[in-house]
């Protein structure tokens, strides 16, 4: 996970990486965000180390989507601030043989951690006082998904 503090940006659950090899990480590219302004990202990482690449970042009010999705393939293989930060993600996945150690809440995260990684993802505000246990049952049994599909439905 990425921090963003004064000092800069710190990454939070990585550990011992396998080597990074470029072009590698099954987390790039199996399906691009298109930011409201109209950037397109090649993964979720990529908006943490967006501002250092905003002038090379693709936008779909200037290209079409292919021709965006190739220049954000292009940063991906080529750039060494790109490269940099994929070095140390928390993300990088090079293989399906990364297997689940365990499932946890942090600091406001719902966490797997993974063999060589941890994965976190935003507890919604609607379920952030529920205690961790509870919460983390609710996510192992799937009822937070259920959750957050009602409350996107009704709002």
């Amino acid at each position: 996970m990425f921090v963003t503090t004064e000092e800069g940006i710190q990454h939070i659950g990585v550990k011992q990486n396998s080597e990074y090899i470029v072009g590698t990480c099954q987390s790039y590219g199996g399906s691009y965000l298109v930011q409201t302004n109209g950037s397109v990202l090649g993964c979720c990482g990529q908006f943490y180390f967006y501002p250092k690449l905003k002038d090379k970042i693709p936008n779909l009010f200037e290209k079409s989507l292919e021709e965006c999705k190739k220049i954000s393939d292009e940063l991906y293989l080529n750039n060494p601030i790109f490269i940099d930060y994929c070095k140390q993600c928390s993300l990088y996945v090079v293989n399906n043989k990364d297997y689940l150690e365990r499932k946890f809440i942090f600091n406001g995260y719902f966490a797997m951690q993974y063999s060589s990684s941890t994965k976190y993802f935003v507890i919604p505000e609607a379920l952030r006082q529920i205690p961790d246990d509870v919460l983390l049952f609710m996510y192992e049994k799937g009822f937070v998904s259920e959750i957050k599909r009602f409350i996107q439905d009704k709002g």
